[in-house]
């Protein structure tokens, strides 16, 4: 079938030629879209043998429908050939990909751990030879390797080459991750002409042009219409579309085979396993007499499937599909049913059995139960809540069902998959929960729910996890975690945070607990931050990586930065080693905002830009938002004006309206953007905002760390004493809460904002505090304070301030500020020292002069000073130091 299927495909050989030329080939992922019958397949085979001629390793999958149901299975068939080199991974990965095929007992493997095993293994492989992969019918693999083989393609690297298959209409993770695709579409009248007169020589012109019409280019439909066409007994065709006539086709031709072929056909469509012998004894067992291969002798002449090697192999997908077709259920029950009373592995015979039945049985349900068991101790997470499913469908009673579909869906939301947590959770609605089960279907709900704010929904968590506590506690830590969390997106009020804390303090059985300790921390985060710091301080060393995922967003909650990077960092090392690749993005995503707020921004860039890549392939969408703002963040704090105003724009009008939290984040990223551009009135309008809690950017935690730009903007705009009396307000604050953000940006306020016969004692005390974790607050005192002194004449000792303020600031990438220190040692008359990172910006600057831009008009497009514009312009000169 494959050279005739390849008649007319010059363009997508070429493509395919294009991809394997190099030697060794790039790295490249390529995904053909087509129709059932379009000549797919073909092409891979076509890849196949020019990857074989290039002397390439060759790895193929397929998808099978029926068999999506079994974990790993097109895994397995990857990468089985490969597996003696699983040697070379190291130990955590080894063991993961041999747990998830059943070869070592151990605890549950991480799902991407797997799949980080896989991509290594691959790079392993195609160390000594190029590695081309072949993965036909996608869109059918079973749900885990559908997903790893996603993550490998996303992080395929030379010598590696992945081709792929979908059919046109599935959907999959593979078809949304946007790789490059080939559609695969009908061959034109010429190449459908050779087709038909290779294959159907003897049709008179009105039926070769009504076959041509019919088949729409399709060289399965052009090989199978004719002999269809025949086989009616008016010659004509039925009105369904081209894969239904295709399978019908098919159909008609099983229907005139033997009884006994038929069965052996019928078991053979509902048996995902192609093994000759299994399939012989499970025909055996639906005929009730003992058949032999032979059997299949009919079906192989009609052209519907291969033996050989033992196994049995339909030609076409379509075939298998068009058997089960022209089935009943009763049929195809027994089928099932003869199969599971043959088998031996208990996970299949349960999973055929359930395939066997209508209606509830409690038997299998309760087996279904234990396969998903043993499906999550192999990693294969998606196939235990298929089996959780199933299980529920055939569960009698509505309590029990409801129970099973949450704990399916717990094992979705462990995987991020909000849309599967959604259809399950809309199934156990219409069951008869127990009020412990109803209050965890609520907290599912409430970990997508993205809607802000709500005093009313906070009340309702709470009453939940009252009434939950005395029979879980841990579900009531959750619910209160999660009202914790309203309460620190939006402000939800004091009467709501304190409900929040009464909840909590009246489980002090989880007082250990670090959710315990983040519910307090996000609830009142001025009020309990001496409670919250001191058993932060205090608690013994922790190694759970999730436990310090949670304790550093305690610390974060309350102002203790440098302890949230710490524990990040910790945790993001142990996940890092595990391949706990959904859990490391989270942390990631805390990581990027301890190290933009700290000022260490190179690798705040780092850990935002890892972290959104293992959102994608990890799916956890959800997480987008914050991070999302938290690059606009940074982008204004390196200077990328136009994008933070941009970032904040898009921001606003998305998922964070409504959330003050993220509104004053984005707050601050304007008014540095307005500082930088000298805007200085607008730059303290915009910042005083964050403290004013009529402003729905209001949020007292995150206004801390806008006070030290505050102030800046505040000397500069000539509105010191409204800026001192706010900071009177805050010393009040500080008293209550030793909050180190607070306490950071309050000395250095002090200091600015100072008459200057009392500045530089306040200069002096915020120096000696220890800011090593705090390196832009401490270029700012020192630029402040250098900045100060050469106002008072005092130039060396400025110098060497503003020298050293300088080098933070270009070393961490700030360049906004690292120009304004320029541009103070400019008045000093020091040498200026660039940075590698104001290329770009000199380049912008020197293409607006070329069009004959002033300074002004150059600063407005940049949003820069225009003495910051001048200062690049002098660099240009020759004379002018670099």
């Amino acid at each position: 079938m494959g050279a005739a299927m390849l008649v007319g495909r010059e363009r997508e050989i070429a493509v395919l030629a294009r991809l394997l030329e190099r030697t060794p080939p790039s790295g490249a992922v390529l995904l053909m879209l087509g129709d059932p019958g379009i000549g797919k397949s073909s092409l891979l085979y076509e890849a196949e043998s020019r990857g074989r001629a290039r002397g390439l390793r060759i790895l193929r999958l397929a998808g099978v429908e029926s068999e999506a149901s079994f974990p790993f299975a097109g895994l397995h068939q990857m990468v089985g050939p490969v597996l003696d080199h699983v040697s070379l991974l190291p130990r955590h990965e080894r063991e993961a990909l041999l747990a998830a095929f059943g070869l070592v007992e151990g605890p549950p493997p991480d799902p991407f751990l797997i799949s980080l095993a896989v991509v290594d293994l691959l790079a392993a492989v195609a160390a000594d030879r190029p590695v081309l992969v072949l993965a036909d019918d996608v869109q059918w693999l079973d749900p885990q390797s559908h997903e790893v083989l996603t993550f490998v393609a996303r992080r395929v690297a030379a010598p590696v080459v992945i081709i792929a298959v979908m059919r046109r209409g599935h959907a999959g993770p593979f078809l949304h991750a946007g790789f490059p695709e080939l559609t695969v579409g009908g061959v034109d009248d010429d190449a459908a002409a050779q087709i038909l007169s290779a294959h159907a020589p003897g049709l008179g012109p009105a039926e070769r042009r009504r076959i041509q019409r019919e088949a729409l280019g399709n060289p399965l439909a052009l090989r199978e219409l004719p002999i269809a066409m025949a086989a009616l007994p008016s010659g004509g065709l039925r009105p369904l579309t081209l894969s239904d006539r295709l399978e019908h086709a098919f159909a008609g031709r099983g229907a005139e085979l033997p009884t006994a072929t038929r069965d052996a056909l019928l078991v053979a469509a509902v048996d995902p396993a192609d093994d000759l012998t299994e399939i012989i004894a499970g025909t055996s067992a639906l005929r009730g007499e003992p058949v032999t291969p032979e059997v299949f002798g009919p079906a192989q002449k009609a052209g519907l499937v291969t033996v050989k090697e033992d196994r049995v192999a339909f030609l076409h997908p379509l075939m298998r599909s068009g058997i089960l077709q022209a089935e009943s259920l009763v049929r195809q029950q027994s089928a099932n049913r003869a199969l599971a009373d043959t088998l031996d592995d208990v996970y299949r015979r349960t999973w055929h059995r359930a395939q066997s039945i209508v209606g509830p049985d409690d038997r299998i349900a309760d087996a279904l139960e234990a396969n998903a068991a043993q499906a999550l101790s192999r990693g294969a997470v998606f196939a235990a809540i298929s089996d959780l499913e199933r299980s529920a469908q055939l569960t009698s009673r509505s309590a029990l069902r409801g129970h099973r579909l949450l704990t399916a869906a717990g094992h979705a939301f462990s995987m991020g998959r909000e849309d599967i947590v959604h259809e399950l959770l809309q199934s156990a609605a219409r069951t008869d929960l127990t009020d412990l089960d109803r209050a965890r279907m609520e907290w599912f709900r409430e970990m997508f729910d993205t809607t802000p704010g709500g005093t009313a929904r906070v009340n309702e968590l709470c009453d939940l996890a009252v009434r939950s506590a005395p029979a879980d506690p841990d579900l009531a830590l959750d619910l209160l975690l999660a009202a914790a969390l309203r309460c620190w997106w939006a402000d939800t009020g004091p009467t709501a945070r304190a409900r929040v804390v009464a909840c909590v303090d009246r489980l002090p059985e989880t007082a250990g607990d670090p959710r315990h300790l983040a519910a307090l921390a996000l609830a009142e985060p001025v009020l309990r931050a001496r409670q919250v710091i001191e058993a932060l301080t205090r608690m013994p060393p922790v190694d759970d990586a999730g436990a310090l995922r949670v304790l550093g967003l305690a610390a974060y909650a309350v102002g203790h930065i440098a302890l949230t990077a710490e524990l990040e960092d910790r945790s993001g090392v142990t996940l890092r080693r595990q391949g706990r690749l959904g859990l490391l993005s989270q942390v990631l995503s805390m990581q990027a905002w301890a190290y933009v707020l700290l000022g260490d921004l190179v690798r705040a860039a780092d850990a935002a830009e890892e972290g959104r890549r293992l959102a994608v392939e990890t799916g956890q969408p959800a997480w987008g938002a914050g991070q999302l703002v938290c690059e606009v963040l940074l982008k204004a704090f390196v200077g990328d004006a136009q994008e933070a105003l941009r970032g904040a724009t898009e921001a606003e009008l998305g998922e964070a309206r409504g959330r003050n939290a993220m509104l004053s984040m984005l707050q601050l990223a304007r008014g540095l953007v307005s500082l930088a551009a000298g805007r200085d009135r607008e730059a303290y309008r915009t910042l005083r905002a964050v403290f004013d809690p009529a402003e729905p950017s209001f949020h007292q935690r995150n206004s801390f760390a806008s006070l030290m730009f505050l102030a800046d903007a505040a000397v500069r705009a000539g509105h010191r004493e409204d800026a001192r009396e706010l900071v009177a307000e805050l010393e009040v604050i500080a008293r209550e809460t030793p909050s180190p953000i607070l306490h950071v940006h309050l000395s250095y306020a002090r200091a600015v904002l100072a008459a200057d016969q009392d500045a530089e004692d306040f200069y002096l005390a915020a120096l000696q505090q220890d800011l090593s974790s705090w390196p832009y607050a401490h270029a700012k005192i020192k630029l402040a304070y250098g900045s100060w002194l050469r106002r008072q004449k005092r130039v060396p000792q400025a110098q060497s301030l503003l020298t050293s303020a300088q080098s933070i600031f270009d070393r961490i990438g700030a360049l906004p500020w690292g120009d304004e220190a320029r541009l103070e040692l400019q008045a000093t008359g020091a040498p200026i020292v660039w940075p590698e990172s104001s290329t770009e910006r000199l380049r912008q600057i020197t293409e607006l002069s070329a069009r004959r831009l002033s300074d002004d008009e150059i600063a407005e497009r940049l949003s820069l000073r225009g003495a910051v514009v001048a200062m690049y312009r002098d660099r240009t000169r020759p004379d002018t130091p670099r």
